[in-house]
């Protein structure tokens, strides 16, 4: 399906509008009810997530330097990062390639707009010699369609296209739709942005009860945050292109979920069995979900499998599992379990390691729900409840689902 071109059926509600008909969604207020926000499309994993990322502070050829606390496992030569850690940092590059869009059209659409009537409106603006403009239209009953283009003054070209149905929503931002981003567009509107090419498609449906959020990356010559790895690696070869694949869940009160399909860069194989001086790329994929349990703390599990890359014979693949615990919800965990192994063919362990509250000696171990937590001794143990798909928008089961 082409996400560019998603509409997606709904029944017909009423939704307030100032200036327009309740029963299609014109007017100023309806409008401004359905354009995009960051706030409403990141992946919500903690708290923090929906706020304006950092701004990264990396020279373009400069070499990435770890700050302290990022948690690089002494175990693994300083090249293996935790899962949950990992995990993170999927979250937070996704999140933050989103933004990049996102924060121009929110400042944009913060000014008055050139053109206004009751089922669309047109905001543009000429700054530093890029020019940016965003138009949303009413293009069926409380379905709404999204333009930003940018680039040179008089030369724009579209950056992002997108449609959001409202039919249903209970607040602003609310719906379902999808957008399509091409980055090679916005860097040559934008060259400070450091991603030169390669194009997200993102599919959601936001309510007041649950966020759902599919994103496909290809080609996509991410910038990286220096945070998550290893000094000596270097950003011209994290910054290669790539592609993955990514649905988040959550709902509120409950728990929620995430299933990642990656490319990621180790610095190495398992403490340093298998150099990995060249930087080559490995096919990762995750599982995370949690729980809200009844005396409202959050438990939750992590697990991921590590193939190809740099991974050469008798190294079949790196299997690894976080178990971690929070006291409330979108509240950033600590880990009560963790290991990491190679394993050969047959599932024997060639070198692993594990520990039991390694952040945190408060943490709390695996909860049982989760089913058998893996071990260095016995593969039977491994978790096989792997995804078909990590972009068909169906969201990884968590219990109380």
């Amino acid at each position: 399906m082409n996400l560019r071109t998603l509409f997606l059926a709904a029944p017909l509600a009423v939704v307030l509008a100032c200036g327009g008909s309740t029963s299609n969604g014109t007017g100023s207020a309806a409008l401004d009810a359905a354009v995009p926000s960051y706030a409403s499309l990141s992946l919500d994993q903690t708290a923090a997530d929906t706020a304006a990322p950092t701004a990264l502070l990396v020279a373009p050829n400069a070499a990435l330097v770890a700050e302290p606390g990022s948690a690089q496992v002494q175990g693994f030569g300083g090249c293996h990062p935790h899962l949950f850690m990992r995990e993170r940092e999927v979250v937070e590059r996704v999140n933050r390639h989103i933004y990049k869009v996102l924060k121009n059209i929110e400042k944009l659409i913060a000014r008055t707009p050139l053109t206004e009537t009751d089922s669309s409106k047109t905001w543009t603006k000429v700054e530093g010699g890029a020019e940016i403009s965003f138009t949303i239209k009413l293009v069926s009953p409380n379905v709404y369609s999204w333009t930003f283009a940018a680039g040179p003054a008089g030369t724009t070209n579209v950056v992002m296209t997108g449609v959001i149905d409202r039919n249903g929503a209970t607040g602003k931002h609310q719906g379902k739709g999808s957008m399509a981003i091409d980055f090679a567009v916005l860097n040559a509107a934008f060259p400070n942005e450091r991603v030169a090419q390669g194009t997200l498609e993102v599919q959601f449906d936001v309510s007041a009860t649950a966020r759902k959020i599919t994103v496909v990356a290809e080609g996509i010559a991410w910038e990286m945050d220096p945070r998550h790895f290893d000094s000596s690696v270097v950003p011209a070869a994290l910054s290669a292109p790539r592609s993955g694949a990514y649905v988040f869940f959550r709902e509120p009160g409950k728990g929620g979920s995430l299933k990642i399909q990656d490319q990621m860069v180790f610095a190495c194989g398992m403490d340093r069995m298998i150099e990995n001086a060249t930087l080559v790329p490995a096919d990762a994929r995750m599982v995370s979900r949690w729980y809200k349990a009844a005396d409202g703390t959050v438990h939750g599990r992590s697990d991921g499998s590590i193939k190809g890359g740099n991974l050469v014979a008798p190294v079949n693949q790196i299997v690894g599992v976080t178990c971690h615990n929070a006291s409330a919800e979108q509240h950033m965990p600590t880990e009560g379990y963790w290991l990491m192994k190679a394993e050969d063919a047959a599932g024997a362990t060639l070198v692993g390691f594990s520990a039991g509250s390694m952040m945190d000696t408060a943490a709390t171990p695996c909860d049982p729900i989760f089913g058998a937590v893996p071990t260095l001794v016995d593969s039977s143990k491994d978790f096989t409840g792997w995804p078909t798909s990590y972009s068909d928008n169906t969201p990884f089961p968590f219990p109380g689902m």
